[in-house]
């Protein structure tokens, strides 16, 4: 996903969460004033002639509750998704930023084994390997588990290299 994508997705995340987050405040107060009857604690008579529409009203407004209780979990759970959905633009336009002034992509000749890479893992997350072998089409990159677990990742997903405390992020960095 592009940048502006993942942005225009974040901003519909906010707007939905900030409906949300409206609704289950109207819903809450709906609640607060279905309890209007019940404000000076007087307590249901039972075998009074009020007795029926009393509990009748005290149960709607506990589910008028439970369903404002209901709204702002879905607006909590709306603000989460469009906070994630902000990092993830935010994460998408650094890696296109990186990746856009580029002067040719990474290739074999730009690696050995021992430098230290930072990759794209997933669409915006990135993690932090040394290349144990290079490959035609691959970085085979140490996974910590004693080789069982090493990752390869295509040279396309590769943001920075470092080798002897130098870092680069455009390949061609090191012919200058």
């Amino acid at each position: 996903m592009d940048g502006d994508a993942a942005r225009q997705k974040a901003e519909a995340a906010q707007k939905r969460a900030d409906e949300l987050a409206a609704k289950a405040d109207r819903a809450s107060q709906s609640a607060s004033g279905m309890y209007g009857r019940f404000a000076g604690g007087q307590p249901l008579l039972v075998g009074h002639h009020s007795y029926r529409s009393a509990l009748r009203d005290r149960k709607r407004a506990d589910a008028a509750s439970d369903r404002a209780l209901d709204a702002y979990k879905a607006a909590q759970a709306a603000q989460c998704k469009a906070e994630w959905a902000k990092a993830n633009a935010d994460a998408a336009a650094e890696i296109t930023a990186i990746t856009s002034t580029r002067a040719r992509p990474w290739q074999p000749s730009d690696f050995q084994p021992g430098d230290i890479v930072t990759v794209r893992v997933f669409e915006t997350s990135t993690s932090t390997y040394r290349v144990k072998r290079v490959n035609k089409k691959t970085l085979t990159l140490d996974g910590g588990g004693g080789g069982w677990d090493d990752p390869k990742r295509e040279y396309d997903r590769v943001l920075f290299r470092t080798r002897d405390g130098i870092t680069i992020t455009n390949p061609d960095q090191e012919s200058q």
